[in-house]
């Protein structure tokens, strides 16, 4: 079984990616055969709208037909048995990388044919477990006065409606710099941001370590 991590997050070593490869050791835990990919490491685009995915007769397979830097992700991604996600949260949506990816992802696969009314998946009757990372400066109370819980959900809802599974997960009022009195930022109290980190981001990273155990499972089904 293959599972494949992406890291959306322009730093490598921080909350993000530190939780994906939490989620990728639940994973591998269950026997998965794992790979991490850092989607910031080449620039990539998002859809083009050439519609070579939807014409009739097309031969794409389901992966986009652009071929670029992302195409090797995408066809990965496709291949896998599960996809794990991270982005960080900028202003309620996930990181532009991630954006650009899930375009091109998730649009070969929604499918706009019905049959008896019904929308035909492209995948059939396979299915790709996904889950989705989000990691964010902003406490619980900021997320639900900003509604965030609406747009970041919106796109789990999106992994869910093409892939089949999908599920969440919140990392909130992560440490954001490391070293904070550099920092126009006198609204965070660092001392409770240190706490917090050493507290709750544990908590974070054996959540994300089960939820890999979780998508392995569901892939096995």
């Amino acid at each position: 079984m293959k599972v494949i991590g992406i890291n959306g997050s322009p730093r490598k070593g921080w909350n993000t990616e530190t939780l994906v490869k939490k989620a990728l050791e639940g994973a591998a835990s269950m026997g998965a055969d794992t790979e991490l990919i850092q989607l910031y490491d080449e620039p990539i685009k998002g859809c083009m709208e050439c519609y070579a995915c939807k014409r009739k007769g097309n031969k794409t397979g389901g992966v986009c037909a652009i071929h670029d830097n992302l195409r090797p992700v995408l066809e990965k991604a496709f291949a896998a048995d599960a996809v794990i996600i991270g982005s960080p949260n900028f202003f309620g949506y996930p990181s532009g990388m991630i954006r650009s990816f899930l375009e091109r992802f998730l649009y070969p696969l929604a499918s706009y044919q019905l049959e008896n009314g019904e929308n035909v998946r492209i995948l059939g009757q396979r299915i790709i477990p996904a889950g989705i990372i989000f990691t964010m400066n902003s406490n619980k109370h900021f997320y639900g006065a900003m509604n965030y819980g609406d747009t970041l959900g919106a796109t789990r809802q999106n992994l869910e409606y093409v892939l089949g599974y999908a599920e969440q997960y919140n990392s909130f009022n992560t440490i954001q710099f490391s070293d904070y009195s550099k920092m126009d930022a006198n609204m965070f109290d660092p001392a409770e941001k240190l706490h917090q980190h050493e507290t709750q981001f544990p908590v974070d990273e054996q959540k994300c370590f089960e939820m890999g155990i979780r998508l392995v499972k569901k892939a096995s089904e």
